[in-house]
């Protein structure tokens, strides 16, 4: 029996990642891929036996292309309200769905435009832009948000496991963490793998959404930052959540042990080991960046497209009990790194797209406190007296705002007593 996977894209950077992810799903069907079961990713229409992704899509009112009918919309929404005014805007034409390549389609409860707020490609247009308005967004777009995800739960029978992507950088942050917050009190037993994207011009919009998801919720939180390359990032997400092990209920335990849920995503699309084996380039991966590992806690890593014969010389060495590049990555990390929690998972059956790929999920200890170590130190060149008088008019205020500091603070403390031990 599939146990499900309900995917969440909150804001649109988040929205043209995850249109990979649907893109990928046809792929792997075509190389019949045996370990991703489609049923955890979609339910079926019973008439057509057409696939409908499990997925609650919120973006930009203008930013759904062909996915969703503006006018439709604006009728059905606005008929009945006399006070509002309608404003016509122009559907954005870049949009992510221009891209999808998938036959799958999406139930209209799975797509939610806001209401107030459409994309412009001018950031000083933007006025969904901080923390705070996406909450109150949540709270008038509640009934909406409730009756969408009450439809994806009930089509699951034994839901394992939430997979967000969210724009970390916006208000599209504030709307997640609100999200997760009704999401953890619906489903207290289930992980939300949260993928905050984006990159890290607003420290502060960042710091609420992670230190929200980390402290209140407890959840696997991955910071995704500064990636321009948005099918490979896809990817790696993908790949990086693949195991043949356990499920991903089970990986958040692993991995996150100990209330530390701070992850690092890495990746190396396409793996090119040309003429060496795989051991030789992990006896030589510092020069590659794919294990930045210190003070490891537990990492799970998946290879792909590595042929049983590639793994190493077996002139030159006998491993003992070795016969895949899962076996060969845990034995190589354990030796380096001792008697800590790694998990690998392997597939020989195809490469992706004519190359291989190797992603990971690291929890480090060393990294976590430089990650916030980074953010403290910008953040105390703040005050609260220097933030837009936004943030103060949406109900911001500087009592807030030292709690928050003092949350960091306390984050930056306890991994920095890790660090030391």
């Amino acid at each position: 029996m599939a146990r499900e996977i309900v995917t969440l894209q909150i804001g649109n950077y988040a929205n043209n990642v995850g249109v990979h992810f649907w893109n990928q799903l046809d792929v792997e069907q075509s190389h019949q891929n045996t370990l991703i079961d489609y049923n955890t990713y979609f339910t079926f229409n019973q008439r057509t036996n057409l696939p409908s992704p499990r997925a609650l899509i919120i973006d930009y009112r203008n930013a759904f292309g062909n996915l969703l009918d503006e006018n439709e919309y604006t009728h059905r929404s606005e008929k009945n309200d006399p006070s509002i005014e309608v404003i016509q805007r122009s559907v954005e034409r870049n949009s992510w769905s221009n891209r999808l390549r998938t036959r799958a389609k999406f139930h209209p409860k799975s797509l939610l435009p806001l209401v107030d707020y459409w994309y412009s490609s001018n950031p000083e247009e933007n006025q969904f832009d901080i923390y705070p308005i996406g909450e109150q967004v949540f709270k008038k777009m509640f009934d909406q948000i409730e009756h969408s995800l009450h439809y994806l739960l009930e089509s699951c029978d034994c839901l394992q496991s939430f997979r967000c992507l969210y724009d970390i950088n916006n208000s599209f942050s504030g709307l997640f963490t609100s999200i997760q917050d009704y999401l953890h009190d619906e489903c207290p037993k289930q992980p939300m793998w949260s993928f905050g994207l984006g990159n890290s011009s607003s420290e502060l919009n960042l710091l609420s959404s992670l230190v929200h998801s980390m402290n209140e919720n407890q959840m696997p939180t991955l910071p995704c930052l500064d990636s321009l390359d948005t099918d490979n990032l896809a990817l790696a997400i993908q790949h990086s959540l693949i195991s043949s092990d356990v499920t991903l209920d089970l990986l958040a335990d692993r991995l996150c042990p100990m209330k530390k849920n701070l992850l690092n995503l890495v990746w190396k699309i396409p793996l090119e080991l040309r003429h060496r084996t795989l051991f030789y380039y992990l006896e030589n991966s510092a020069n590659e960046n794919v294990f930045p590992m210190t003070n490891p806690i537990g990492c799970h890593y998946f290879l792909r497209g590595v042929q049983q014969k590639q793994l190493y010389d077996h002139a030159l060495y006998n491993f003992n009990n070795i016969e895949t590049s899962a076996d060969l990555i845990t034995t190589y990390l354990r030796e380096q790194y001792g008697s800590k929690m790694f998990i690998s998972t392997n597939s020989w059956t195809e490469k992706y797209d004519y190359m291989s790929l190797l992603t990971g999920l690291i929890n480090d200890d060393n990294s976590s406190f430089e990650f916030f170590d980074k953010l403290l130190i910008k953040m105390k060149k703040m005050n609260y007296k220097s933030l837009s008088k936004r943030w103060e008019e949406n109900d911001f205020d500087e009592q807030m705002y030292e709690h928050l500091m003092n949350e960091l603070s306390n984050v930056h403390e306890q991994y920095q007593l890790d660090k030391m031990e």
